[in-house]
């Protein structure tokens, strides 16, 4: 069997890496090839290749699912990134049958875009290297901000307008490190589609009544659909998202521009994926 290492080594914990373990562990008797991530623009390719092992954070698992959806291959992931919020929401040895898409891109745990969400994708490497979790509690102030994106959502047989300040599709327990999404469940058709209206003003106070909707949603949660005049927070097999703006979306961690109307559902992939906690 031939086997692709790939490590990541942007990625937070990235130094704790340790390959002939690995190999040892999860690759004995295969006929193994590593290559190493060094650059934002370095890449590989699976062609011949039957099983790869990806060592990084979400983003390198994004990149990976996204390379191998159409291959038969099975996927290993090892955590090694800072936050690691697809491991961290799912047990040890999961397989994920089962992973979110929207438009054309296929993720492991999130979509979004909105309030917050450029958390994920605007701190640099050596930032998170240096201070590890903590670099993202350094930009929370910054990015506690009213966002004003206009769009068309529709579900189901519902379809409304509005100016959200979060539009977000969840396929796991936590993200943005609160264990919040207790509608989940693993390797079904649903996503949970969580949206907050923008409050009609900008600045202190545009941010003061912000806080609430989003205290509910993440600090609370819910274990069934909720609807207020705010919030909507429930499961949906696929949605309609029409912006009316090119729009930043963080896809697993990664910044992704999306525009016009775009498609999100869940999807299962000829790849077989599996978390491995190392």
């Amino acid at each position: 069997m031939n086997c692709l290492l790939v490590v990541n080594t942007l990625s937070g914990n990235a130094s704790k890496v340790r390959e002939d373990e690995l190999i040892e562990k999860y690759a004995a008797g295969d006929s193994v090839t590593v290559q190493y991530i060094r650059d934002e623009e370095d890449s590989y390719s699976v062609n011949g290749v039957d099983k790869l092992i990806v060592c990084g954070g979400d983003g390198t698992l994004n990149h990976a699912i996204n390379l191998c959806r159409d291959k038969d291959i099975d996927i290993y992931y090892l955590p090694f990134g800072t936050f690691n919020e697809t491991a961290k929401g799912q047990r040890r040895g999961a397989q994920l049958a089962k992973l979110g898409r929207i438009a054309d891109l296929d993720f492991a745990y999130v979509a979004a875009a909105g309030s917050f969400t450029d958390i994920g994708y605007s701190l640099s490497t050596k930032t998170k290297r240096r201070y590890k979790v903590f670099a993202y509690f350094s930009r929370v102030l910054k990015s506690y901000k009213v966002h004003r994106i206009q769009a068309d959502i529709s579900f189901g047989d519902i379809s409304e307008s509005g100016v959200y300040t979060l539009i977000m599709l969840s396929n796991a327990r936590r993200c943005f490190g609160f264990r919040f999404n207790r509608l989940h469940r693993d390797n079904t058709d649903e996503l949970q589609l969580i949206t907050v209206k923008a409050p009609k003003k900008d600045g202190i106070w545009g941010r003061i009544k912000m806080f609430f909707p989003f205290f509910r949603v993440f600090f609370i949660g819910t274990g069934k659909d909720y609807k207020s005049k705010n919030i909507r927070f429930l499961s949906v097999k696929n949605v309609v998202i029409d912006l009316k703006e090119p729009t930043p979306f963080c896809v697993d961690g990664e910044c992704r521009s999306l525009s016009g109307e775009v498609v999100a559902l869940k999807t299962e992939h000829k790849a077989r994926v599996y978390l491995i906690k190392p």
